[in-house]
């Protein structure tokens, strides 16, 4: 789904913007769920953690993170 100019795109993005403080913490569970909002792609606390190259792709990214997320912590909970 995703092509090499959207990745390139954020990884180019990423390297250029702090958009959080300290940008070498990863996103946590208290960040989720995120969600798309246009191009970016915003934690609940309002944090821009990315900006995808349109769109759609910001609800492809948003969507697979909180899957990501949802699958996590059910994988903590049958431990």
């Amino acid at each position: 789904m995703f092509g090499s100019d959207g990745v390139q795109l954020l990884q180019r993005m990423a390297s250029a913007r702090p958009w959080r403080s300290d940008r070498r913490l990863p996103l946590r569970s208290e960040h989720f769920p995120v969600e798309a909002r246009g191009r970016e792609i915003v934690t609940q606390q309002g944090l821009t953690i990315a900006v995808a190259s349109d769109p759609a792709m910001s609800e492809e990214i948003a969507r697979r993170l909180n899957n990501s997320d949802r699958s996590d912590q059910e994988d903590q909970w049958a431990l």
